[in-house]
């Protein structure tokens, strides 16, 4: 059976509605990701990774299905960058919003917002809390590989700032992903240290202070990262870890009832 939503019919949806299936909205990015990786990473890894989580929860028993993705998020930071698109604040919070309203409109109480872009985390965990308070509609929202964060620190073969943009896990993800979009002759290792020790440079490692920067301040090609570790092998295996854990967090999601403590 299908997870594709846009593959079924409405009276289909209707069905999987009153079944209690999970929805997952990928929401990506369209933009730069150095010279070596094309502007789809972010939408193709998210919307690749939730169409795979949604086969896995299905081999448990839990019907889970994937919007088509949302291919532009909020990108400002890489608009010095030929190419890049970004949505407004405004518009990104209106677009996924308004996504999410029609689907709990029909029905669908199990909605994940699952992002594929480290700039539009914040943004859509402020949707999660308009959604609940100004429209009384529950969603949750996580970025892929906040799942894996545990094996990523065993998996990665780069020291600290290594994964971040166009970087060693995102290249690794992209070989296992869509090979022939990837030149490894032209990826590089960037590596961008951090001017305090309270900012982070690492999607790995969390800080507990946040800044705005412009990547065209930090980088002249748009990479962050160690690139040229990537390897087809370790996309793999991380892909499936990441894969694995936002599955078993479908089963688990399959069970919450938003009428309890949850």
């Amino acid at each position: 059976m299908t997870v594709q939503y846009s593959e079924l019919s409405w009276p289909q949806l209707k069905a999987a509605a009153e079944l209690g299936s999970i929805v997952i909205v990928p929401v990506g990015a369209t933009e730069q990701h150095g010279h070596h990786l094309p502007i789809e990473v972010d939408w193709r890894l998210c919307a690749t990774i939730a169409e795979a989580s949604c086969h896995a929860a299905a081999a448990r028993g839990v019907r889970a299905l994937v919007t088509p993705p949302i291919w532009t998020g909020f990108s400002p930071h890489h608009m010095e960058f030929a190419g890049s698109i970004t949505l407004s604040t405004t518009t990104f919070l209106g677009l996924v919003g308004d996504v999410a309203r029609s689907l709990w409109h029909h029905g669908f109480r199990h909605i994940l917002l699952l992002n594929g872009h480290g700039g539009n985390a914040n943004l859509l965990r402020s949707l999660v809390q308009q959604l609940r308070f100004e429209d009384s509609i529950r969603v949750a929202a996580a970025s892929y590989w906040d799942f894996a964060v545990p094996f990523i620190q065993n998996w990665r073969r780069s020291g600290p700032g290594g994964i971040n943009h166009a970087c060693e896990m995102e290249t690794a993800l992209m070989l296992a992903v869509r090979p022939e979009l990837v030149n490894m002759s032209l990826a590089r290792d960037a590596t961008w240290p951090p001017t305090s020790s309270y900012l982070s440079a690492d999607l790995a490692m969390g800080a507990p202070v946040t800044i705005a920067r412009s990547f065209a301040e930090i980088t002249s090609d748009g990479v962050v990262g160690a690139a040229a570790l990537a390897t087809v092998e370790g996309g793999e295996e991380l892909r499936a870890a990441i894969v694995e854990r936002v599955a078993a967090f479908l089963v688990e999601f399959a069970t919450w009832d938003w009428a309890s403590s949850v």
